[in-house]
């Protein structure tokens, strides 16, 4: 071996050894890390605070005009189209409120207040039997005793709740 392939030879092997190195040292920091979009959590969370803290205020008009904005930008938020369909309801708009707890649903099938709400809404709308549809994907989700499934089962007998709790 002569003397400029022995240099390049140690060279790269040094290379090598402090890239190892410095990657060695990165490997607590990314182990076991997800990869996640940033969403810019920040901004998300307080629209949608701003929009439960207006719904516990029955402000639903604001819920509606802080709700509509951030969904177009997080299309995919199954919490906020229930919370919209919520105060749309509220409202009276029930047409938009059906569609935004559809909307809900086919985003999350699973989502017990969605299921509730919209089972509510169907009552509103003289559709019992809709309404039990839902009261059985509850019971199938969540059980005879998970608070969504007792509220619409209320809801449906007509008989009055306890205390009214909002689940978005």
């Amino acid at each position: 071996m002569n003397r400029f392939t022995l240099h390049h030879t140690k060279r790269s092997r040094a290379l090598l050894v402090s890239a190892a190195l410095a990657l060695s040292a990165l490997t607590p920091l990314t182990a076991g890390a997800v990869d996640v979009p940033n969403r810019n959590a920040p901004l998300e969370d307080r629209a949608m605070r701003e929009s439960r803290e207006a719904v516990k205020n029955s402000q639903w008009e604001r819920a509606v005009a802080l709700l509509q904005p951030y969904l177009r930008a997080q299309p995919q938020d199954a919490d906020g189209h229930n919370l919209l369909g919520f105060s749309l309801r509220k409202l009276g708009r029930h047409t938009e409120s059906e569609a935004a707890y559809d909307r809900a649903l086919s985003i999350d099938p699973a989502h017990l207040g969605a299921h509730e709400y919209r089972g509510e809404l169907m009552l509103i709308l003289g559709r019992r039997d809709r309404a039990l549809v839902h009261l059985q994907t509850l019971e199938r989700l969540c059980g005879l005793q998970c608070e969504e499934y007792l509220d619409l089962r209320r809801a449906i007998e007509g008989t009055p709740q306890a205390r009214p709790k909002p689940r978005w």
